[in-house]
């Protein structure tokens, strides 16, 4: 069994991919700023900011996580929000690579999480590994992210990760709750693509990346089949909330309402996993329907 360093345990991947791991029988611990006793694994104090780190976090480890950054929907997108986002995951970056660099070690990969926001709004093109960065903030904000981990000095794999669908946070929480009102909001013209993974799912792939010593470099961490914002509302709408109204909310509203933020919900990226799957990676939730089944049962 490995021990597996994690930063961003804490957030929402990051402790559904503690307990899967704790299951399986590998060894997690945590890096965190401050350490307290309420982390249920070893937890190891580091800085980002200072680009200090505990040594002691790489002690027989084997592989390390990379989850830590402020989340991107989580402020207003001002010049000094921005700054925040960007800079969290570079100085996250820099002290792990600097770690590695500097303090003895066994760490064979090191598995870092990006976005399909390096894509864009790409409309209805299919979009791979190898497909050009698109423009906007979260396509700057990845590319940098990503460039970061350029020197690792061990395996490194980038997971480009979708929306994810978790009953205990992220995208699904949000987007329930208007149904629970009874309004179905349909968001643009709702033509745009999203493209999703059961949380269940992006954790496999990160130790599926961790055990699989062939996987390197940059993966699109989404399922198979990505659908447009109407469909997927309408199948929410179908299993968790039938009686609620389709209510369209234009482009110019979410824009008018979110700024600049908007390009989270409005962009349209589309996005294939085939080289995930072409490294023997297997879904549990192939299709919307499945994954949001599963979760409306987990629910009840």
């Amino acid at each position: 069994m490995s021990t597996i360093l994690i930063a961003g345990g804490s957030g929402l991947i990051g402790q559904k991919l503690t307990t899967l791991l704790l299951e399986k029988g590998h060894q997690v611990r945590w890096l965190t700023r401050a350490v307290t006793k309420k982390e249920p694994v070893p937890s190891f104090r580091w800085d980002p900011a200072l680009g200090q780190m505990d040594s002691g976090a790489l002690d027989q480890c084997d592989a390390i996580v990379s989850l830590a950054g402020t989340p991107i929907a989580s402020g207003k997108w001002t010049a000094a929000f921005k700054d925040e986002v960007i800079g969290s995951r570079l100085q996250a970056a820099r002290t792990l690579i600097k770690a590695l660099d500097e303090y003895p070690h066994q760490v064979k990969c090191l598995v870092s999480a990006s976005a399909i926001g390096y894509y864009g709004n790409r409309g209805d093109e299919w979009l791979n590994e190898n497909s050009d960065p698109g423009s906007g903030f979260l396509a700057e904000t990845t590319l940098k992210w990503e460039k970061a981990y350029a020197t690792s000095p061990v395996r490194s794999v980038k997971l480009r990760i979708g929306i994810v669908l978790s009953n205990n946070g992220g995208a699904l929480k949000e987007l329930l709750q208007p149904l629970q009102f009874g309004i179905c909001p349909i968001l643009g013209d709702g033509r745009q693509f999203m493209s999703w993974i059961h949380i269940e799912d992006v954790c496999r792939m990160i130790m599926h990346s961790i055990e699989n010593e062939s996987s390197e470099g940059v993966f699109n961490a989404v399922a198979p089949s990505p659908v447009r914002q109407a469909e997927f509302m309408q199948l929410l709408r179908k299993i968790f909330q039938r009686g609620s109204i389709a209510i369209p909310a234009p482009s110019f509203m979410m824009k008018m309402i979110l700024g600049e933020k908007s390009a989270i919900v409005l962009d349209s990226t589309r996005v294939s996993c085939r080289k995930m799957q072409e490294s023997g990676f297997d879904f549990l939730y192939p299709t919307l329907q499945s994954a949001l089944q599963q979760l409306h049962a987990q629910q009840t």
